[in-house]
């Protein structure tokens, strides 16, 4: 993995610098004869500082895996797309459970009418200490819907819009939005949203990334040239 190898790295440097830094500073408490009790402070304050960087170091290296995890994709959907007729889809979405390990996807399928397919999502951030401490960012899926290239279609033409939230659960992000006083630990300030031109037989898988929130890209090869087919 050598994604994290930097991680390890603080990590070796740290547990040295630690194990020498304690044993100056709380090992051989009885000094030798031939160097006298005046340099125990002086050995215990080398230790001290030999300590403290080793903790920073450890600090760093948690931080530096902490960073590196923030760019790790996780897919939660793919949506396949079957044309129906002229701007107008039916979307086989396919949604990767996070509440439940283990947990089957649940399917749905969808009408779409427009050009492209836009999914929509809550990011939910933590803020210090809980970020550092590896508290992971959260998400849930709002909506998809349809939307079109061409402004006056967008005005008048039929609109597509289904949601993909459960209204009844318990919502962090809309209690800190009412409440902004509250969870002084979370942060709500976000919205996420990715779009993606629709055609026949198009596949695409969605991603959450907790630094940049939802991506997507083409799940087959056969998507990704008819994407470079049509200028994306």
């Amino acid at each position: 993995m050598p994604e994290i190898s930097p991680f390890f790295a603080f990590a070796a440097v740290a547990l040295v610098l630690i194990l020498i830094g304690s044993m100056w500073l709380f090992g051989g408490r009885r000094p030798r004869r031939d160097a006298g009790p005046r340099l125990k402070p002086v050995r215990r304050f080398i230790g001290l500082l030999v300590l403290l960087t080793g903790l920073l170091s450890a600090f760093l290296g948690f931080t530096v895996y902490r960073y590196l995890q923030l760019f790790d994709d996780e897919p939660v959907a793919v949506i396949t797309l079957k044309q129906q007729s002229p701007q107008q889809f039916l979307a086989t979405v396919t949604l990767n459970s996070h509440d439940i390990i283990g947990a089957p996807p649940a399917v749905h399928e969808f009408t779409i009418n427009g050009d492209a397919w836009m999914i929509d999502a809550r990011v939910l951030r933590w803020q210090l200490p809980a970020a550092l401490a590896g508290v992971p960012s959260l998400y849930r899926l709002e909506r998809l819907s349809g939307r079109y290239d061409a402004i006056e279609q967008e005005r008048t033409a039929p609109r597509s819009a289904y949601d993909l939230g459960d209204a009844g659960a318990p919502d962090l992000w809309s209690l800190k939005k009412r409440f902004p006083t509250w969870l002084p630990f979370v942060d709500a300030q976000f919205g996420s949203a990715t779009w993606m031109p629709m055609f026949d037989n198009a596949q695409y898988t969605v991603l959450f990334n907790g630094r940049g929130g939802l991506l997507a890209k083409p799940a087959d090869a056969a998507t990704a040239d008819g994407l470079r087919k049509r200028g994306w």
